[in-house]
C-alpha cells in the first residue's frame, strides 16, 4: 500500500484561503483611496481666503466617497457613488467671468474628453441665490449633468455622470448637491 501524502493540498488550501479571503481584508484596512462622507457633510473647494474654501456645496445623503486621489481641495472635489461621478471645480478665471462663458468652455473641456452637452442649457438658481447653466451630459455609454456658475471673481462647473440606470438613482441627489452651490464673496 502506497502513503498518501496531503500536505501538499493541505498546503495549496491554506494559500487559497489567505487569497480570497486575507487580501480582501487587508483591501478594507488600507482604504481605497477614498473617505466616506456622512449625510450632511459641507465640502469645500476652492484656495482659501481668510481661511474659509470660498466654493461649498452639501453631500445629501450616504454613500458619497470623497475620492481623495482624484481631489485636490484647492481646485477640485470628486465624489463617487454606486459608479456615478460628481466632480466640481472651483475656477478662477483670467478675464471677465460669467455662466455662458464658463459653459461654453465647460462644454470645449467635456468634448476634449469624448462627451458632449447636447442641446442649449437652462438657467438655474441654487438655494444660495446663485444662477447659473446647466444642462444634459453625454458620452462613453454614461449620462448625467453639467453645471456652470459664476460670482464676482470665481466660477464653480459640476459634472456627474455614470451608467444610466445608476445616474437616474441617484439623479434626485447630484440635483440636490448642485442646488446647495454657494460661492462666498
Amino acid at each position: 500500500m502506497a502513503r498518501v501524502r496531503w500536505w501538499g493540498t493541505g498546503l495549496v488550501v491554506l494559500v487559497l484561503l489567505v487569497l480570497g479571503g486575507g487580501l480582501p481584508l487587508v483591501d478594507r484596512a488600507l482604504g481605497s483611496g477614498g473617505s466616506a462622507l456622512a449625510a450632511g457633510t459641507v465640502v469645500a473647494v476652492g484656495t482659501e481666503r481668510a481661511g474659509v474654501r470660498p466654493v461649498t456645496f452639501t453631500v445629501p445623503a450616504a454613500g458619497w466617497v470623497l475620492d481623495t486621489a482624484e481631489s485636490s481641495l484647492t481646485s477640485n472635489a470628486a465624489l463617487s457613488n454606486d459608479e456615478v461621478v460628481f466632480n466640481l471645480n472651483a475656477v478662477v478665471p483670467f478675464g471677465s467671468l460669467d455662466s455662458a462663458r464658463l459653459w461654453n468652455g465647460l462644454g470645449r473641456i467635456v468634448s476634449m474628453g469624448g462627451g458632449r452637452l447636447p442641446g442649449t442649457p437652462r438657467a438655474v438658481t441654487t438655494g444660495h441665490g446663485l444662477a447659473g447653466l446647466t444642462g444634459a451630459l453625454t458620452g462613453h455609454g454614461k449620462v448625467g449633468t453639467a453645471s456652470a456658475f459664476a460670482k464676482d471673481d470665481l466660477g464653480a462647473t459640476v459634472t456627474a455622470a455614470g451608467p444610466p440606470d445608476a445616474y437616474r438613482r441617484l439623479a434626485a441627489q447630484v440635483r440636490a448637491m448642485v442646488l446647495s452651490i454657494e460661492i462666498a464673496p
